[in-house]
């Protein structure tokens, strides 16, 4: 019921709506469920503090194992890594020995060049005047070693066994080292006195 209105007031008469077929209603929404339709999206139900700290550690518990896994992997990515290095460190050292060919008898030991005593037995010549060819200029073959052309004077050696001649001081540093012609690899046999 409306309340009296004060003396001398009017009263506003508001028409009434036209009447509509009803529609049915849903029943209203259990009571926990209010809230959910208030805000209009599914939401958790109120928590308890026990449940706000339950969450809490779960959440803590997640993000621990993330961090976990992620060093794990650092860690092992690292090791890795290390490994890498090592392998890449020791197979420097071995890149010379890559491409030899292997004999087919036992290991001879490591040979060193011709002592300079054995170095003076080897017999040198001086080395004539070279040829001319069909042109007028001197056709002179060059040192396998330094790869210069022959000049007539100078000293030049010759492999005992192969016949290969070289300029004396550039074959000299070459039998220093291996003792075997620089062109065919054959030995060097040091004439005896």
């Amino acid at each position: 019921m409306a309340p009296p209105a004060p003396a001398g007031a009017r009263e506003l008469v508001v028409p009434a709506a036209p009447a509509r077929p009803e529609e049915p209603q849903a029943p209203p929404p259990p009571p926990h469920d209010r809230d959910v339709a208030k805000r209009g999206r599914p939401g958790p139900r109120p928590q308890g503090a026990g449940a706000r700290i339950l969450s809490l550690g779960v959440r803590a518990a997640v993000m621990a194992a993330a961090i976990a896994i992620f060093l794990l992997f650092a860690a092992a990515s690292a090791v890795l890594l290390l490994v890498l290095v090592v392998a890449a460190r020791a197979f420097r050292h071995h890149r010379g020995s890559r491409y030899r060919v292997p004999s087919p008898g036992p290991p001879s030991p490591l040979r060193a060049g011709l002592s300079p005593a054995d170095l003076r037995r080897l017999p040198t010549f001086a080395f004539p005047s070279p040829p001319r060819g069909c042109d007028g200029t001197p056709s002179a073959s060059p040192c396998a070693v330094c790869l210069e052309a022959a000049r007539a004077g100078e000293r030049w050696r010759a492999m005992p066994a192969c016949r290969h001649a070289f300029h004396a001081a550039c074959v000299d540093r070459w039998l220093a080292r291996s003792p075997a012609c620089p062109v065919c690899r054959a030995a060097v046999a040091v004439p005896a006195r």
